[in-house]
């Protein structure tokens, strides 16, 4: 596995979930649904939390909107669907992040290849960026990186529901990643493990890596990539850079 010719990078991409971070995604969702829902059992029943928590959760994977934060999407339509005000939930959530988030730390754990491809590339003076689906708030995504042991400071860029007006796989969210960070997105390598979301990201001009240590393929056929590999071969294609 070897990078291009004479190709550099100036940033290169991670995803965080099963690329940076060893996590059982099914359960965690599954496990993370359940422990909000319970937040809300006061206000609707079960099934129509998660109804709506997925309805708005769609909305916001979907806004073409770059008025509006992925954040103020979700409220305004979670809200909008089940006519509860912003102001009366919004503390329950942030409290469901403070003190129930973190007991799902159990379902993540360290990667330590991954650990080795941020610290070879920051040795080598290439610029980061946490490109996480930013479908979670800051806690969640920072809580969730803290369990795979790599720092926050690590990154030039962390991708979340407040700072960010697209989701994956929408190509406008490596378009805004790309004018955020100051690169062209020539300039940028996307590494992650997802066929379909991460590898939507040469649709913004980016060369893509698929990290195949817990590959999530979607549908049949894997969409080109410009590499593919375990941890380990992006660890030796960033050395050779």
């Amino acid at each position: 596995m070897t990078p291009g010719s004479n190709k550099t990078y100036k940033a290169i991409l991670l995803d965080l979930d099963g690329t940076l971070l060893n996590i059982d995604l099914d359960k965690f969702i599954h496990a993370y649904i359940n422990k909000l829902a319970s937040r809300f059992d006061h206000y609707l029943t079960r099934e129509e939390f998660i109804q709506h928590l997925f309805g708005a959760t769609t909305e916001m994977v979907e806004n073409t909107d770059p008025a509006l934060n992925n954040e103020a999407v979700f409220y305004k339509e979670f809200c909008l669907r089940t006519g509860l005000k912003h102001l009366e939930i919004k503390p329950v959530i942030d409290d469901f992040y403070s003190n129930d988030f973190p007991e799902l730390s159990c379902w993540g754990k360290k990667h330590p290849p991954a650990q080795e491809v941020v610290e070879k590339a920051k040795n080598k003076g290439i610029n980061l960026v946490l490109a996480t689906n930013p479908i979670f708030p800051a806690t969640a995504v920072l809580q969730r990186l803290s369990w795979s042991g790599i720092a926050q400071n690590s990154f030039k860029l962390i991708t979340t529901m407040e700072n960010m007006h697209y989701c994956k796989p929408n190509r406008e969210y490596y378009l805004e990643i790309a004018e955020k960070i100051g690169f062209l997105p020539g300039d940028c390598l996307m590494a992650g493990n997802d066929t379909h979301e991460d590898l939507s990201a040469a649709e913004a001009g980016m060369e893509t890596f698929l990290v195949e240590d817990f590959i999530l393929q979607r549908g049949d056929e894997i969409p080109a990539c410009n590499y593919r590999g375990k941890m380990n071969d992006l660890l030796e294609f960033i050395n050779k850079l």
